[in-house]
């Protein structure tokens, strides 16, 4: 919820290497050009920890002081992508292979964060779902089946360390990088 006052949007997320996100790139493009969608765009390829919430301007630094003080007992974290999926006919996506790791990295994460921002987020309702966003919200349910045709025959399968967790803040439109830490 929106309070008074200078306010941006943050969320957390594990972010792909350059090299896959230039392949999760060329997937968005195609989105972008076929069937005009264009929210994927705006953010590099990551998997989501916290999803997008709302907190003051003023708080900013201390977000920033949170996530540098994190820390994870989970010493390796492999994070194998495996083809393509999607959430009903508003979201494609690469698919995240289950792993116990990412999930417990995610509730650490969560009640990392949450001790200092209980007030801007509550830990996740929903089932933690790993994925990494080729289109969502702007494709037309119209255009759905058209697009996952052409995903649904389409192999993508990379696998990358995932002990780095970022901080992201929108900003001009754009989902930029303000912090990092790595564990």
């Amino acid at each position: 919820m929106r309070q008074s006052g200078a306010h941006s949007m943050f969320f957390v997320a594990i972010i792909c290497p350059p090299s896959v996100d230039k392949k999760v790139l060329q997937y968005k493009r195609l989105m972008k050009e076929q069937f005009g969608c264009i929210v994927a765009l705006k953010s590099p390829a990551h998997i989501t920890l916290i999803p997008p919430f709302w907190l003051e301007d003023e708080r900013e630094k201390a977000l920033v002081d949170t996530l540098q003080l994190f820390s994870s007992d989970i010493d390796t974290l492999e994070i194998h992508l495996n083809g393509f999926s999607h959430f009903g006919k508003r979201v494609l996506f690469v698919k995240v292979n289950e792993n116990p790791a990412l999930e417990e990295v995610k509730k650490q994460v969560e009640n990392h964060f949450s001790k200092v921002f209980n007030d801007v987020f509550k830990k996740g309702d929903r089932t933690f779902h790993p994925h990494v966003t080729i289109a969502n919200r702007d494709i037309k349910p119209s255009d759905f089946l058209t697009a996952w045709e052409y995903f649904s025959k389409k192999e993508f399968n990379e696998i990358f360390p995932g002990i780095t967790i970022s901080l992201l803040k929108l900003s001009s439109g754009q989902w930029n990088i303000i912090g990092e830490k790595t564990w």
